[in-house]
């Protein structure tokens, strides 16, 4: 089955395409489970973004499930009621109560945030060098993993690559061996699954985590995978599907894990 388990609607403050304009465009595509998983970022440092950054104040309401609703009954796929969930130290709180609260059928754990700073803008990375900035982000992503919440995916490992401003970007396993067997050991203990994520932005590559990063985990036994493209606009569903799919069933994996009724089920790589 084609899937894509990661987007964003006008349900999050940085997104410009509605659900309706998302699920019809993947039933074009022929995708067969969609995820919409809105940004809940309780934690986010709005104060301190730079000009021009959006504010990431937290529009999910009840209406988000009813148009899912309406959008599954007009198109005649399966699209799942998600979130993603921006972890920080002193947001958990909170978020734990806003997953309690309302049914989400499926939840991405991401860590955006270091320092009290979006990894995303330039200046997070202000008198870092590589090896510090991204040490950071990993033990920061090491440090979710045990949130007191529901989670069901880890999301866009590897994420500080996308803006960073060094000459090699991606966050590869070579660079960060030992931090990075401690994250992937922790997801396959806990039977996470490990996103793929297709939008790079800038920092090259085919996806995030790195391939190199795909192959060690299936190395270690992690087997639970799913494929999401981060649109946040029309025309990016599904961006990059063929060539990933292709790339991590040249690693060994046959199935992409979806979440459906709180449970792990597999689907065949399409």
């Amino acid at each position: 089955m084609k899937i894509d388990c990661h987007n964003h609607t006008t349900f999050s403050p940085d997104a410009a395409q509605t659900v309706d304009e998302i699920a019809a465009e993947a039933k074009r595509l022929g995708i067969g489970y969609l995820a919409l998983t809105e940004h809940l970022d309780l934690g986010f440092p709005n104060d301190k973004r730079p000009e021009g950054e959006p504010s990431f104040d937290y529009l999910v309401t009840e209406k988000y499930f009813d148009e899912i609703e309406t959008a599954k009954k007009k198109y005649g796929i399966e699209i799942a009621a998600g979130i993603e969930a921006g972890y920080t130290d002193d947001s958990v709180g909170e978020t734990a109560k806003e997953l309690a609260r309302l049914p989400f059928e499926y939840v991405i754990n991401s860590v955006h945030i270091c320092h009290g700073l979006d990894c995303y803008w330039n200046g997070y990375f202000d008198g870092l060098t590589k090896k510090e900035a991204y040490t950071e982000y990993i033990a920061a992503v090491r440090k979710s993993l045990d949130a007191p919440y529901r989670y069901d995916a880890v999301g866009h490992f590897g994420y500080i690559a996308r803006p960073a401003p060094y000459e090699h970007k991606i966050m590869t396993f070579r660079e960060f061996a030992a931090e990075i067997d401690d994250v992937l050991s922790v997801i396959i203990k806990k039977d996470k699954i490990l996103e793929v994520n297709t939008s790079t932005g800038l920092s090259g590559g085919l996806c995030i985590p790195d391939l190199s990063i795909l192959e060690r985990y299936y190395a270690l036994g992690g087997r639970l995978i799913n494929i999401g493209s981060d649109s946040h606009r029309t025309g990016r569903v599904g961006h990059n599907y063929d060539a990933v799919g292709d790339a991590v069933k040249s690693i060994g994996f046959r199935e992409w894990a979806v979440v459906r009724n709180g449970k792990i089920e597999t689907e065949a790589i399409d």
